[in-house]
């Protein structure tokens, strides 16, 4: 295991989970994509103070050729729209300091994955509190050789919660609107999280749209942090076509129970648009 990750010297922040790589327009040899795949894309682990908790990452190279790849952590937050902040500087309460890595730049021939390991250990004073961070997966430019591309770095990141002790989230729908997202309108529930965990709602909400039409609605999956307020888009379907996403026609009525954590439930009663 490397040093530490909270050692590195700290940068501007970057933004994206995924973050996209330079166009080299100056350049006139062909460019190559960022060949890595990542799983899983999150961890959300239980820890217990004093104890160090193991987890796998699994780097598989889609390249025909080996791919050099620098590892680090970063702290993160979450924008309104779920895209991701990502930042060098350690944030305060930041749990970097509890984690190690396996190394900090790592080969990835193609044909069988690499497992690169990461160890948690929170100290032993740690009370009940769940903590955030963000391995990042760096690619490394490649020196074209004759007849060969050039290679591009492109960043991955891994989302890590790591929960202590007994902490669970609270949700609660706190209001609704109709709202514009990418081009099309869309019923949202403001879900409020009051608990301390981040919580995500699952499950399955019946309605029905101005025309008649008896539709489901699943809601998005973006994680509600501790403490705040997020808006959480519900995508309509025809009843009992789950591959048949429709456009909503308002007024629609949405009635049913979405569940989060462990054992929480919330009743949905909403009526969305004029």
């Amino acid at each position: 295991m490397s040093a530490r990750p909270h050692s590195f010297t700290p940068s501007v922040a970057m933004r994206s989970l995924l973050l996209s790589w330079g166009l080299g327009l100056a350049c006139p040899a062909a460019l190559a994509q960022f060949a890595l795949a990542v799983s899983p894309p999150r961890f959300e682990i239980r820890a217990e103070p004093g104890k160090p908790t193991r987890q796998v990452i699994e780097l598989s190279q889609v390249d025909a050729r080996p791919g050099t790849y620098r590892v680090r952590t970063a702290d993160w937050v979450l924008r309104p729209d779920a895209s991701v902040d990502f930042s060098d500087d350690l944030a305060q309460g930041s749990c970097r300091p509890w984690v190690a890595i396996e190394r900090r730049e790592v080969v990835v021939s193609p044909g069988r994955p690499h497992r690169f390991r990461i160890e948690v250990t929170p100290p032993l004073d740690t009370p009940p509190s769940e903590c955030r961070l963000a391995v990042l997966i760096e690619g490394k430019e490649q020196a074209a050789g004759p007849g060969m591309p050039i290679g591009l770095a492109g960043r991955i990141g891994v989302i890590v919660y790591v929960a202590v002790g007994q902490v669970q989230p609270a949700l609660a729908i706190v209001g609704s609107a109709v709202q514009q997202i990418n081009g099309q309108r869309m019923p949202v529930l403001k879900v409020r999280n009051d608990g301390s965990a981040h919580g995500r709602l699952a499950g399955f909400l019946g309605g029905t749209d101005a025309s008649g039409t008896a539709l489901e609605f699943t809601a998005a999956s973006a994680p509600i942090l501790p403490g705040e307020t997020r808006d959480i888009a519900l995508t309509a379907t025809r009843a009992g076509n789950a591959d048949a996403q429709v456009q909503v026609r308002f007024p629609v009525t949405v009635r049913g129970t979405l569940e989060w954590g462990e054992s929480g439930s919330m009743p949905v009663d909403e009526r969305f648009g004029p």
